[in-house]
C-alpha cells in the first residue's frame, strides 16, 4: 500500500499534515503537508518522518513536560488497541510569531497491514473566533471591562474552596458609580457621556492589579473584585479609586467633575457572590447619601 503510486498520491493530495503508522505506532508515510510543516518549524526528516516510532516521539515531548503528548499517546494507544473508533484531541501550537490550534485526529487502518492514520487539523481561525465570541460575552462592548457574569464568575472563584483547601486571603470588592453622570448625558449629549465612560474605565484599571478584576455593571455603575487583599489594602484602594475619578473631565471645552461614590466589602471564603455585591452596593449608598446630605448642608 505504501509504495502505491495512487495511495501516495492520495495521501499528498490531503491538506492536513497527515501520516500513516503501523500497529507498532512507527510512522510508515507521510504526505507532503506533514513534511512541509516539519520543514517550517525547524523539524528533520529523521526525528519526525518515516521511520521514527510516534509513541517515542510523545515520550521525548511528555518528558519534558508536555501533557498534550501524554493524550496524544494515550488516545493513539487505545486506537491501535481497537478500544475506540476515534481519538480527537485540541492542543495549542504558537510559533515565535503567531498563535496556532491544531486537531489531532487518529483513526483505526484496518487491512492486512492494520496500524493507524493520523492527521493534524490546523484550528486556529475556529479557535481564535471562540475566544473572540468568548471575550464578547464576557466584557462590556462600550468599555471592554468584565461583565457582570465575569466578575461573579471571578468572585466566586476566588471564595470558593478548592481540592480541600480553602481558598486563599480574604476577597475585597468595590462597588461605584458616577455622581450626576445623567447631566452630562442631559447637557452634552450620549456620545459625550461614552467618552466619560471609557475614561473612568481608564481610571480605574490605571488603579488596580493585574490580578484584580474590573467590572462595568451597566449605565454608570461600576465594581472591581480584589483577590487577597487586606481591610487596610482596601480602604487604600477606594481612597486612590476615589480620587482618581475625582479629577474633572474635559467635555466640549468644559472641566466638569463628575465624582464617584465608592462603596466596600471585604469578603471570606465561603460568602455567597449575591450577598458581596449586596454589601458592597449598600455600602456604596452609604456613602452617596452621606455626601447628598453634606452638599445639602453647605447649600444651607
Amino acid at each position: 500500500m505504501v509504495n502505491d503510486g495512487l495511495a501516495s498520491a492520495v495521501l499528498d493530495a490531503l491538506p492536513d499534515a497527515t501520516a500513516v503508522l503501523d500497529n507498532s505506532a512507527s510512522i510508515v508515510a507521510v504526505n507532503h503537508a506533514w513534511r512541509m510543516f516539519a520543514l517550517d518549524n525547524g523539524g528533520r526528516p529523521a526525528a519526525t518522518g518515516v521511520g521514527v516510532n510516534y509513541l517515542d516521539l510523545c515520550a521525548r515531548s511528555s518528558a519534558a513536560g508536555c501533557a498534550d503528548a501524554r493524550a496524544a499517546a494515550a488516545g493513539l494507544r487505545a486506537v491501535l488497541a481497537g478500544e475506540t473508533v476515534q481519538s480527537e484531541l485540541e492542543y495549542p501550537c504558537p510559533s515565535p510569531a503567531a498563535s496556532r490550534w491544531f486537531l489531532l485526529r487518529i483513526t483505526p487502518l484496518a487491512g492486512p497491514a492494520p496500524g493507524a492514520v493520523m492527521s493534524h487539523v490546523n484550528i486556529t481561525r475556529r479557535k481564535m473566533a471562540e475566544q473572540v465570541a468568548a471575550r464578547q460575552a464576557a466584557h462590556d462592548p462600550l468599555t471592554g471591562l468584565a461583565n457582570r457574569d465575569l466578575l461573579t464568575a471571578r468572585i466566586t472563584t476566588a471564595l470558593t474552596r478548592r481540592g480541600g483547601r480553602a481558598a486563599v486571603g480574604d476577597v475585597g470588592v468595590l462597588y461605584l458609580d458616577l455622581d450626576g453622570f445623567k447631566q452630562v448625558n442631559d447637557t452634552y449629549g450620549h456620545d459625550a457621556g461614552d467618552e466619560v465612560l471609557l475614561t473612568t474605565a481608564h481610571r480605574l484599571r490605571s488603579e488596580v492589579r493585574p490580578q484584580d478584576c474590573v467590572a462595568r455593571l451597566g449605565g454608570d455603575e461600576f465594581a472591581i473584585a480584589v483577590p487577597r487583599v487586606t481591610a487596610s489594602g482596601l480602604a487604600t484602594l477606594a481612597e486612590r479609586i476615589t480620587g482618581a475619578l475625582a479629577e474633572p473631565h474635559l467635555i466640549h471645552g468644559d472641566l466638569v467633575r463628575i465624582p464617584a461614590s465608592v462603596g466596600t466589602h471585604l469578603a471570606a471564603p465561603g460568602e455567597l457572590v449575591r450577598d458581596v455585591l449586596k454589601h458592597a452596593d449598600a455600602g456604596m449608598y452609604t456613602v452617596k447619601r452621606a455626601r447628598a446630605a453634606a452638599k445639602a448642608a453647605r447649600a444651607g
